[in-house]
């Protein structure tokens, strides 16, 4: 008995899937990357050489990738911020906190573009959010306290990098929900990226970082070339595919697996095992995120 053809909704779900799993070991990969490579002309490599990479995607398909000068200048501006200074933040980050922690805390990121939204008076903060809130950030306060032990230890140091990275990335989402509408997700994310990568790069050789630099290690390498044409390439060409037939809610569900996965990635692969406070924490973070997404989160209505 021949099988059914799988439907394009099917294809492009199973697409999401695929970006959210990538998403979930990048933390892994990037980790064991920056440990023995400097984060500076990491970061500035991958997050320039991704933009490329997805820019010429989108020329090969004959998409319109020119900005309009104010939109140009807002993809420089939250590029720098939310790509260049997220990446340095977040991958900064893991020589004193685990790669658990790290997609924890990274995944309220929603809820703080809501509080943004909502202190911009941009858009309201809806009662579930706010709610959906709170029980998060008690989660994160569960991760944080337990900090010091086992897996998902770190210093406060990395929890406040992290948790600065997250908010540097809901700026970068509140300004994309505004530009994307008239240029696209494709254009905003490469150029974003190329103006984020090449101020690394420029940050890189202002501070000598790629002078004497040793050629990287099997592990910087794995993570350069997985990071960029996985993590920050193909993912987010697989995400946004699937937003217009699958639908921005239903793909923003699937983004509940990224913490989880990267939590498994990490225990199996860096013998980071969970503390029972963090697994709770964890796990309040996820409840949160689930109870806010019960309604829109800010802008989920703009970018369908």
């Amino acid at each position: 008995m021949s099988r059914a053809p799988l439907s394009v909704r099917a294809v492009a779900e199973l697409g999401v899937l695929v970006a959210m799993a990538t998403w979930a070991i990048n933390f892994t990969v990037v980790k064991s990357a920056v440990l023995v490579w400097p984060v500076l002309p990491f970061s500035a490599i991958r997050i320039t050489a991704a933009g490329i990479l997805v820019l010429g995607w989108a020329l090969m398909r004959g998409s319109n990738v020119r900005m309009a000068r104010r939109d140009l200048l807002a993809a420089a501006l939250f590029g720098v911020i939310g790509q260049g200074l997220y990446q340095l933040l977040w991958a900064g980050a893991f020589g004193t906190i685990n790669a658990g922690t790290s997609a924890l805390l990274i995944a309220v990121t929603p809820f703080l573009t809501a509080i943004l939204a909502s202190l911009l008076r941009i858009d309201p903060l809806k009662p579930a959010v706010a709610v959906g809130g709170i029980i998060a950030f008690a989660g994160v306060v569960a991760v944080a306290l337990g900090e010091g032990a086992g897996a998902f230890g770190g210093e406060t140091t990395g929890v406040l990098m992290t948790l600065a990275a997250a908010v540097c990335w809901a700026a970068y989402l509140l300004a994309g929900a505004r530009v994307i509408p008239r240029v696209g997700a494709i254009a905003w994310t490469a150029w974003s990226m190329i103006f984020g990568g090449t101020a690394l790069f420029v940050t890189a050789f202002a501070t000598g970082q790629f002078v004497g630099l040793a050629a990287p290690p099997p592990a910087a390498i794995f993570g350069l070339v997985f990071s960029t044409l996985g993590s920050s390439s193909l993912a987010n060409v697989l995400y946004f595919t699937a937003v217009p037939i699958v639908g921005v809610s239903r793909v923003a569900s699937f983004q509940l697996l990224v913490p989880f996965l990267a939590v498994v990635v990490s225990a199996a692969v860096l013998s980071e095992a969970l503390e029972p406070i963090q697994a709770f924490g964890g796990a309040l973070i996820l409840l949160g995120i689930w109870a806010g997404r019960q309604t829109s989160f800010p802008f989920r209505r703009r970018l369908r």
